[in-house]
């Protein structure tokens, strides 16, 4: 059974389609609301891939042969003189390689689906349908740790999938866990993550494998909307210096503004 797809036009149907989700997800008669992930793409033929499985070297070398071990370790010697905030265990090493561009396990999420939606049409041009993806956590976690549990960061039950640890232990699907928010970005973004095991195919290949298709969902935005969504988001105050509060996202911003860029 494939993943469900729905298209959406425009800001306000988008936001119709992701409550509809957030009720069906949420069982009847409880007084809380399930919170879903969201995770943007400017392209619907981007898959639910982490960067390392993305990236091959100049020599084709890709995953299979990566020890990230070694890269944590070399990271973690050179890049303290860089931070303003040294990080304290494997995992808050991760998240800073992920956050500053390394090829890492890591997925990206958010809680909040606006910015998941700024994501996909930040870039877009008109030349391609983009797409928000809507994950429920709990499921994943059900999946991977055989509960429904959303572990932090360091937890004992995702020993197995800490940063550094033997790949041959490693559990072979993705789990959902919650991150420290050790830097501006991460707590702007409502960031949270997805971290692969051993297996290398991308999320949606692993929930359909598994049958657990039903905790992901797709909400496709057509490239002919593409712009005036982005336009509608910004009204909506959601721009490049609230995702990236950081002085070059405020230089961002101001370009886009003064020189349509």
């Amino acid at each position: 059974m494939p993943i469900i797809e729905q298209q959406v036009r425009g800001l306000a149907e988008f936001v119709q389609r992701v409550e509809a989700i957030v009720t069906e997800w949420t069982p009847a008669g409880a007084e809380w609301y399930l919170q879903p992930w969201f995770r943007g793409h400017a392209d619907t033929r981007w898959k639910l891939e982490p960067t390392l499985f993305r990236t091959r070297g100049v020599h084709g070398i890709g995953a299979e042969h990566y020890s990230e071990a070694e890269l944590l370790e070399l990271f973690k010697r050179r890049a303290r003189r860089y931070l303003d905030h040294v990080p304290g265990d494997d995992w808050e090493w991760l998240f800073e390689m992920q956050h500053h561009g390394l090829p890492t396990r890591l997925l990206d999420w958010t809680e909040s689906y606006l910015v998941a939606l700024y994501f996909a049409v930040r870039d877009a041009r008109g030349d391609a349908d983009a797409c928000v993806w809507i994950a429920n956590p709990w499921w994943l976690g059900q999946q991977a740790l055989g509960d429904f549990a959303l572990p932090a960061a360091g937890e004992t039950s995702v020993e197995l999938w800490r940063p550094g640890g033997d790949p041959r232990q490693r559990p072979a699907p993705a789990v959902a866990i919650l991150p420290v928010h050790s830097n501006a970005r991460i707590q702007a973004q409502r960031g949270v993550f997805t971290i692969h095991g051993s297996a290398s195919s991308s999320l949606d290949e692993l929930a359909s494998s598994s049958g657990k298709q039903g905790c992901l969902r797709r909400l496709v935005i057509d490239r002919s909307d593409v712009v005036d969504v982005r336009l509608q988001l910004s009204r909506a105050g959601i721009t490049e210096s609230l995702i990236f509060p950081e002085l070059p996202g405020l230089c961002r911003e101001l370009r886009g503004f003064f020189f349509g860029e």
